[in-house]
This record gives C-alpha cells, structure tokens and sequence, in this order.
C-alpha cells in the first residue's frame, strides 16, 4: 500500500513545477560532506546570492540565538555541518517566497519553523537547525498539491490546520496518496536528511521513540503538535481546536516543555515573522466549522 501511494505522490509531483533549489546551496552541501570541508569554499558559497545571504543571516542569527552578521561568522559558531541545514533553510524560504499563491503555506511554515526552533533549546536531540528546517518542510507537499489541485487542496489544508488527524484520510480519498508522500519525495529531491524526511513521512502516525538516537522523527513530531497550537494563539486564537490543543498538551507532557518555555516560543514567532501576513479574513471565514 505504501509503495503505490508514494508511486502516485510521485506522479503528483511529476505534474508540478517545483522551483529547484540554488546551485548555492548544493555546492554547499557537497562540500559539507567532505572528511575536511574548506570553510573559505563554504563561505564563498553562501556569500555568492547577496540576497539569500541576507535572508540567510537572519535565520542563521536566530538559530544560534546571537547576531551573525558575516558568513565565515556563521560558518564558525554553527560549524561546518550545522551551516547547511541553516542555508538550506533560508534557501527554502527565498525559493518559496515569490510564488503568490504559495504565501500563506509558506508564511505558516515559517511561523511553524520559527516555533520549533526556539523549543528545541529545551529538546537536548534534536538541533535547532534541524527543528526549523523540519517546521519548514512538514507541509511541502500542500504546496505541491495547490499547484496540482488548486480548487479541492483547500480542504484538505484547512482540515490539517484544524483537525489534523483527519487530514490524512480527506488526502487518501482525493488523491490516493497524502501530503506526507509528497513531501518525502521533494525532501529527497533537494537530498534532504534522512532524520528529516522521515519526520515528514510518519507525522501523521504514531511514532516511537528511536532507544539508540539514531532517528529524531519522534522529537519532532512532537514539537510539531506544540508548535501548531504556539502559532494558532499567536495569529488568532478563534480557529484553534480542541484537537489540536490536546495534541499540543500531550506532546507538552512527552517533551517535558513548561508553560513558560511554550509562552518563550510565542514571543519568537511574534518577534520573527511579525511581517508576515496571517491567514487573510477571506480564507478565516472557510477556517469555520
């Protein structure tokens, strides 16, 4: 069954113009996999699209929660291996950023990413940069269904932000596949890491502790329920659940997060992404049960 469902994620995202990522950002990634990376390569890399260098900044200055204002800076405080989720992720946003009638699943994202990465400072397995490239990535595949579907995806989204364990089910009878799937797909085409894509594809199931450390899939899908329900009261509050609330208390309790560090969490994302536009008034109205 999982085989033909990522078979038809597949065929989905073979439909889709997906914009490619920044030959940037895969020379950087090469060269992070060297035995001995060159920090001179990995900072020429990052400082070659000004424009994504600034972007790249300011995500790279929150993940480490001090201001980085140069790329061989960000390259010595975050190492060689951190820098490129960090880069990837800026790159993710700038890539997304000038289609349209993606900014609201990416604003989201971001508000999401911007939420996980300030509680994984109280999550010892799993790294920032991990978190927020996680928070970013989760929900790609609606991006990749808006294209394909742009009059029936809707649902499914709506039902993701609401009552996310029905999500799944409305995608299966759409599509005969699930956003997960497409995401998995895309996080490998961009040569995502396993840990990642991995949380992607299971954040709709059950998922187990991994004893050895060996995979952060249950961490953050853990942090995902809490991060849903510190963005939903920071944008507005009238369209969260019960549901969700739950999800987001239980997970609360699993991850050992206090109220205080959930309260800390909503500071950042209204400090970070207090530019970017919330859902708008038109799309509120199809939020209501």
């Amino acid at each position: 069954m999982m085989k033909h469902r990522l078979a038809v994620a597949a065929n989905i995202l073979n439909k889709v113009n997906l914009p490619s990522i920044s030959t940037e950002v895969m020379r950087l990634q090469d060269e992070s996999l060297r035995p001995a990376p060159d920090v001179v390569v990995i900072a020429e890399c990052i400082s070659r699209n000004p424009k994504l260098l600034t972007k790249f900044l300011a995500v790279a200055s929150f993940v480490h929660q001090k201001e980085i204002t140069t790329a061989r800076e960000a390259v010595s405080l975050l190492g060689t291996k951190g820098v490129f989720s960090v880069f990837f992720s800026s790159a993710v946003e700038f890539t997304f950023q000038s289609f349209g009638d993606d900014a609201l699943i990416v604003n989201h994202a971001i508000k999401i990413a911007t939420a996980m990465g300030e509680l994984s400072n109280f999550c010892p397995e799993v790294k920032s940069s991990d978190a927020y490239l996680f928070g970013l990535l989760f929900n790609v595949g609606y991006i990749v269904l808006n294209r394909y579907d742009p009059k029936s995806y809707k649902e499914c989204y709506i039902a993701s932000l609401r009552h996310p364990s029905t999500a799944q089910e409305k995608e299966l009878k759409l599509y005969d596949t699930t956003s997960s799937y497409i995401g998995v797909y895309v996080a490998k085409k961009w040569r995502v890491k396993n840990s990642i894509y991995s949380g992607i594809l299971f954040q709709q199931d059950n998922v187990k502790r991994c004893p050895k450390g060996e995979n952060i899939a249950f961490e953050l899908v853990n942090l995902l329920s809490i991060a849903r329900l510190v963005v939903v009261e920071t944008e507005d509050s009238s369209y969260v659940t019960e549901e969700v609330r739950e999800m987001a208390m239980a997970s609360m309790h699993t991850m050992k997060i206090s109220n205080k560090e959930f309260m800390r969490a909503q500071r950042s994302v209204k400090k970070f992404t207090k530019d970017l536009a919330s859902f708008p008034d038109d799309f509120m109205e199809e939020l209501k049960d």
